[in-house]
């Protein structure tokens, strides 16, 4: 059985706003974290309608949430804030 190489990502962070996605890659560049971000290439062309996912390894997810804890950004959903609503 083929290993999917994705089940070892998990979702940092969503927003509708390119200009944050450059900002959060320029951040986890220098962090050397590993990334992709989903949505990227077709949001624009959907006027925005679909989110923008950052997708992280998750064995560097906890030390993501300390790099992104206190940037403020125009628009998007922290999965952290989420989570610690239902709790």
């Amino acid at each position: 059985m083929m290993k999917n190489d994705f089940t070892k990502y998990v979702l940092a962070l969503e927003t509708h706003n390119a200009g944050d996605i450059a900002f959060i890659k320029s951040l986890l560049d220098a962090e050397g974290i590993i990334y992709f971000i989903q949505g990227e290439n077709v949001s624009p062309y959907l006027f925005n309608a679909l989110s923008m996912r950052v997708m992280v390894d998750k064995d560097q997810a906890e030390e993501v949430k300390i790099i992104l804890k206190d940037i403020k950004l125009s628009y998007s959903y922290n999965i952290e804030e989420d989570s610690n609503n239902n709790e």
